[in-house]
């Protein structure tokens, strides 16, 4: 009777529906190959069966557990929460296979939306558009991730935020930035031109091709694949595009140049740094053109080191132009995306002995993404009705049926 309350009171919490205790007071239960409890009763059987809970399913409630557990953490540390917290004992496999298939279902839908934009119709409903400010953040970066062939892959990742009205002041500096808003965010292993048709969907979920949003800023490193498409797909109608190159960027080029003609680490290195960083932030890009071209370096890798210094300051002047971003409160530094890189991409793909499929990579990556803008309930809830192709795998007889092994004895996902 315990058993059979205990799975009443968890199906009536929506939060936890179908996850119920694995033992009761009085009764061994242990999991068996038929996936029941021994112990169980037919009626406890039956209660089991109407929430989906045994040999080939998981329910509802408990594949949110587990995806929600497997997006923050490794399949095996979400095997152990749940053996540790609930008592529900799982493979990592079945962690694996819900959690990514809940990224499936997002993938499909971003896809569709894509084809919709492509087609030039509307991809995002209106109801799904949150504009908030006249002015967009949009940072983009890529990251190295570990993929089956064993080589590294770059995942690019963006985000799309919106920025003011309200702004920070800067201790060190006195300045005043743009404060962002809450982030969306949007991952993929592919070509440059691809992925930013996912940029561009995330942007217009936040406002992009609205009456409200009037300009749009891109933050990002001197890749060329961020600079070639970004006016392309974000210089609609009525918005003005602001490129702003990462200045600390910047400085790690100006730094490079220093340490190939004075020496690596060197103090002469520092003390021409020092001022020229100060000036570009102050000045632009203009008086650091100048003290490259008053260099003599020895040695064709220095002068080599320097000829790319010029022309990479030459490339990005436009986007230099800090004098103009720091009055207009434009943040100059792309510490969003490259935190958002590390929290979504590497703590979660990058761990010791991961191996991922594209498939698998791009999605964890969107599961991710959901889950840290608390949009992951919406596709969850809308999983059983819009599955990907070939829906969401069901849980297997093995994976529910499982003897609890031990965290150390569990294999990172190949």
């Amino acid at each position: 009777m315990w058993c059979l309350v205990g799975v009443l009171a968890a199906a009536s919490r929506s939060k936890w529906e179908g996850v119920v205790p694995s033992k009761r007071p009085g009764a061994e239960q242990r999991p068996c190959d038929q996936g029941g409890y021994l112990g169980q009763t037919k009626t406890v059987r039956r209660y089991y069966k109407r929430l989906g809970i045994g040999a080939g399913a998981l329910s509802p409630g408990l594949q949110r557990v587990a995806s929600r557990l497997g997006i923050d953490d490794s399949f095996a540390d979400a095997v152990d929460a749940l053996s540790e917290t609930l008592r529900i004992e799982l493979r990592d496999e079945a962690v694996r296979r819900v959690t990514e298939g809940i990224g499936q279902v997002a993938e499909a839908q971003t896809q569709t939306a894509i084809a919709l934009a492509r087609a030039g119709k509307e991809p995002i409903l209106k109801e799904e558009v949150r504009a908030e400010s006249p002015l967009l953040l949009v940072e983009v970066d890529g990251v190295l991730v570990h993929e089956v062939d064993d080589n590294w892959h770059e995942v690019k990742v963006g985000l799309a935020a919106p920025l003011g009205p309200k702004a920070q002041e800067d201790v060190e500096t006195g300045r005043g930035t743009l404060l962002m808003g809450k982030p969306n965010y949007c991952a993929g292993f592919e070509s440059a031109e691809i992925f930013w048709w996912r940029v561009y969907l995330e942007a217009c979920r936040r406002g992009l091709g609205g009456a409200l949003v009037t300009m749009v800023v891109v933050l990002g490193d001197g890749a060329d694949w961020i600079w070639r498409y970004a006016p392309t797909f974000l210089g609609v109608a009525g918005v003005r595009v602001v490129e702003i190159l990462d200045i600390y960027h910047a400085f790690e080029h100006l730094g490079t140049a220093a340490n190939a003609v004075f020496g690596q680490g060197s103090k002469a290195a520092e003390e021409w740094l020092r001022p020229l960083k100060r000036s570009l932030e102050e000045e632009g890009p203009v008086p650091i053109l100048a003290a490259l071209g008053e260099l003599s370096p020895e040695g064709e890798e220095a002068a080599e080191e320097v000829r790319k210094a010029v022309g990479y300051f030459r490339e990005h002047a436009a986007r230099m132009d800090y004098p103009t971003f720091i009055a207009m409160k434009l943040p100059i530094g792309s510490g969003a995306i490259e935190s958002a890189c590390k929290t979504l991409i590497e703590e979660r793909e990058k761990g010791a002995g991961m191996r991922w499929t594209e498939e698998g990579g791009t999605g964890s990556g969107d599961a991710t993404g959901l889950a840290s803008v608390g949009a992951l309930g919406g596709v969850l809830a809308r999983s059983s009705s819009a599955p990907p192709p070939g829906g969401i795998p069901p849980a297997r007889e093995h994976d529910r049926c499982a003897s609890y092994q031990g965290k150390a004895s569990r294999l990172a996902p190949q």
